[in-house]
């Protein structure tokens, strides 16, 4: 018996990793939203797949969240991700409104929770009542139950949408340091986000 279960490890584990991988894409946008919020963590590929669903119809602006810096200190020099932003819409012509969402956290958010607050407590503000998540495909299932956790009971749709990684992809991820990173974490990340609708106290996010 564990014989024939290791054969079939052995035998099918691309189509075992690959189907690991589906798991956490989702992709269910639909053109006319308010918002396409670029969740921070990676602006390339994210922004530029917002640029593109945004002059395709899928909503009128791009909100890009704030992420806490990595070092105060530079700051000045180089405003995180923000700072990449005016290149990236220089460089690819586009001509979107795009609006910079300061965190109600101190220093920028940490998390994608905090990333949702920051949005529920913007669309209520200004009653949206429609967005869509931009990020990274395999972020968008653990993205969308955030934001669902979060913005319960306002009326919010929500819906996702996700960028290809240029380094790595389902069918391979498990082939480079950077896509077992991404798969493995985003799996223990996911079991957590179902436990809870906040950061956890015994992990500390910077």
């Amino acid at each position: 018996m564990l014989s024939c279960f290791a054969v079939v490890i052995v035998t099918q584990y691309p189509l075992i990793l690959t189907n690991y991988a589906r798991f956490f894409y989702v992709h269910n946008a639909t053109k006319g939203a308010d918002l396409l919020v670029v969740l921070a963590g990676g602006i390339i590929p994210r922004l530029p797949y917002a640029i593109e669903l945004c002059q395709n119809g899928y909503a009128g602006r791009i909100i890009l969240t704030e992420a806490r810096h990595p070092d105060p200190r530079f700051k000045e020099i180089w405003n995180g991700e923000w700072s990449m932003a005016s290149g990236i819409i220089r460089l690819l012509n586009a001509k979107v409104p795009i609006v910079f969402l300061p965190s109600l956290k101190k220093g920028g958010a940490t998390s994608t929770f905090d990333e949702a607050y920051d949005l529920k407590d913007y669309c209520l503000k200004n009653k949206f009542k429609h967005i869509i998540l931009v990020t990274e495909k395999h972020h968008t299932r653990r993205a969308l139950l955030a934001f669902e956790k979060v913005m319960a009971g306002t009326g919010i749709r929500i819906e996702a949408a996700g960028a290809a990684n240029n380094m790595f992809n389902e069918a391979n991820w498990w082939q480079t340091d950077m896509g077992i990173s991404a798969y493995i974490m985003e799996g223990i990340k996911y079991a957590l986000y179902v436990m809870t609708d906040k950061n956890v106290s015994f992990i500390k996010n910077y």
